[in-house]
């Protein structure tokens, strides 16, 4: 998130309205299309839906009247009582058996020619006196009695059952209504009825709904009897749907990966058990979808290239005019105000422009008649304070007089004035504000042994000093004056030595100066007043803590605790540098 804010913070203002101008249009845009592309793709999923569930039941009712109409046929054969009587009489003579087959051939044949899509009627009877003409009468083999459509068929009792297909040729599939002639007496069968259909005939009940989806028509057992590719015919529909589990019975619709394709699939099961199964790919049913988000996208790459068009050329015309204005804010940063910025508009960048020119002058006019003069006079009065305290002559005067002292043996005076002179040359550091801790450490100790020169035995010091911290830096003049402050403050009886603890220690990843002293203490308003910066309580503690926090920030600084009659702690804490 830094990351992307740090790229958007370096862009021109011209990029800037680029990218939030085409963020703004095209996130809109292509929301849109993606939601309008959802909803008609969800639409058309749901019509499809109910489509195919239409036609697909339109199917299976086409296919079960046909069925019904082949068993009707059937029927008709199995209720014919001169057909019964002639498969079970018991012929000894040749004309009896001539006009046999001339009551047969003539029924079956007037069946044939009035239903084209049956493509034959054999009828096996079980009476052996009765001989095969090759035609319509035919004999039971024992290759016939191995079928399982012939087992099924010895415990119909007399309905009709459906056989796996039969191949007649390499072109030509039918599907085989075989029915048991007892005529209501299981016990007594004289004969079998077969009816073979066309598969045409049932593939012809499609329509053209069979060009534009894959349909099925399936057994109880799951075998394939009709489709529009032929070579199918015979396997199991599970080599197609790779799972082909569905209830028994009812119609029902689910998606699964056909052919690496997507798919929506429909079923419809009629009485006899048979299923019609259609299978369109969701892409065929999605292409009408594809082809609308493909204008909807043409539509928007054009609205996105002339909204880039006009985005660009309003975000030129209003970062010339910032352009403008920021050259001419570069030359009053250069001190240049011989200018004036010329604006005929009345928009919001022209009333800056107006308030730029206002300002101009009023800042010329400042630096001319304040800010110079002032700087004029601070430099007289800095160069007059320099003239006057010359660090170098200040220490070569103190030098002159700590070698007269030691000149006329008087020790004392010398001391004092030696660490009176490492005290200012250390203080004044050629004019650095930043020493070594280390710096810190020796101004304070001159300051103590001037202090101790005078007050003798007033004052006892206690120094706890972590010498590794040596090399650290520090503002300078930071700890002397709390020494200072103890001295002059602190001392509440005078035949008492007041102690004094100055200890330099690291917390955490500071440094902390601590000065503990044991005497008078203060009330928490005078620890108010003194960090108030009360010139009366002590500028020099408020000096300190506001040095600190302006060169370091404002979790260091100055804290305080004290208690009267008990003494006063002073930390100070400053960064590690």
């Amino acid at each position: 998130m830094t990351t992307i804010k740090r790229f958007i913070n370096n862009l021109t203002l011209r990029n800037k309205l680029l990218v939030f101008f085409l963020l703004a249009s095209v996130i809109p845009l292509l929301a849109i299309s993606v939601y309008f592309y959802q909803v008609f793709q969800n639409q058309l999923v749901t019509q499809t839906h109910d489509r195919m569930r239409t036609m697909n039941s339109q199917i299976t009712s086409n296919i079960n009247n046909k069925i019904k109409n082949y068993e009707q046929i059937s029927s008709l054969l199995y209720m014919d009582s001169q057909l019964r009587d002639l498969l079970i009489q018991n012929y000894k003579k040749g004309i009896d058996i001539v006009h046999a087959y001339d009551y047969i051939n003539s029924l079956l044949f007037g069946i044939q020619l009035t239903n084209s899509d049956i493509d034959s009627i054999t009828i096996y009877p079980f009476n052996e006196s009765i001989p095969s003409d090759g035609l319509f009468i035919r004999h039971v083999d024992e290759q016939m009695k191995a079928e399982n459509w012939y087992k099924e068929l010895q415990k119909s009792y007399g309905n009709a059952v459906y056989n796996v297909m039969i191949k007649r040729d390499e072109k030509q599939y039918d599907i085989t209504l075989a029915r048991l002639m007892n005529n209501h007496d299981s016990l007594h069968p004289y004969g079998i009825l077969t009816i073979d259909v066309k598969e045409s005939a049932i593939y012809s009940l499609f329509g053209h709904e069979a060009q534009a989806s894959d349909i099925y028509v399936v057994n109880h057992e799951g075998i394939i009897l009709s489709t529009r590719d032929k070579s199918k015919i015979l396997q199991p529909i599970n080599n197609v749907l790779d799972d082909g589990d569905w209830p028994a019975r009812g119609s029902g619709t689910f998606e699964r990966t056909v052919n690496g394709l997507d798919s929506l699939i429909v079923y419809d099961t009629m009485p006899n058990g048979w299923k019609t199964v259609s299978i369109i790919p969701l892409r065929n049913v999605l292409s009408e979808a594809y082809k609308s988000s493909s204008r909807v996208l043409v539509i928007a790459a054009i609205s996105l290239l002339l909204s880039i068009v006009l985005i660009a050329t309003t975000a030129r015309y209003f970062s010339n005019r910032f352009k403008t204005l920021t050259r001419f804010v570069r030359k009053v940063g250069e001190e240049d105000f011989r200018f004036e910025m010329k604006q005929d508009s009345k928009d919001e960048i022209g009333l800056l422009s107006e308030s730029f020119n206002t300002m101009k002058r009023r800042l010329d006019k400042m630096i001319n008649e304040v800010y110079k003069k002032e700087i004029s006079r601070k430099e007289a009065e800095l160069a007059l304070l320099q003239s006057q305290i010359n660090p170098h002559f200040l220490y070569n005067t103190l030098a002159i007089i700590s070698s007269l002292a030691i000149q006329n043996q008087d020790k004392q005076v010398g001391k004092i004035v030696r660490h009176l002179s490492n005290f200012y040359k250390t203080s004044l550091s050629k004019g650095k504000s930043i020493i070594l801790i280390q710096k810190e450490v020796e101004i304070t100790r001159h300051y103590v042994e001037i202090q101790l020169t005078r007050f003798h035995n007033l004052f006892r010091m206690h120094w706890q000093l972590d010498e590794e911290l040596f090399k650290h830096q520090t503002i300078k003049v930071i700890l002397q004056p709390f020494v200072e402050n103890a001295m002059h403050h602190a001392v509440w009886n005078d035949h008492e030595p007041l102690n004094i603890i100055i200890r330099l220690y690291r917390k955490n990843n500071a440094i902390c100066f601590e000065i503990v002293d044991d005497g008078a203490g203060m009330s928490s308003a005078r620890v108010a007043d003194i960090m108030r910066r009360d010139k009366e309580a002590g500028y020099g503690i408020s000096n300190v803590h506001g040095r600190i926090q302006l060169a370091y920030g404002p979790e260091f600084g100055v804290s305080v605790f004290s208690r009267l009659g008990i003494g006063t702690q002073f930390v100070i804490t400053i960064p590690i540098i």
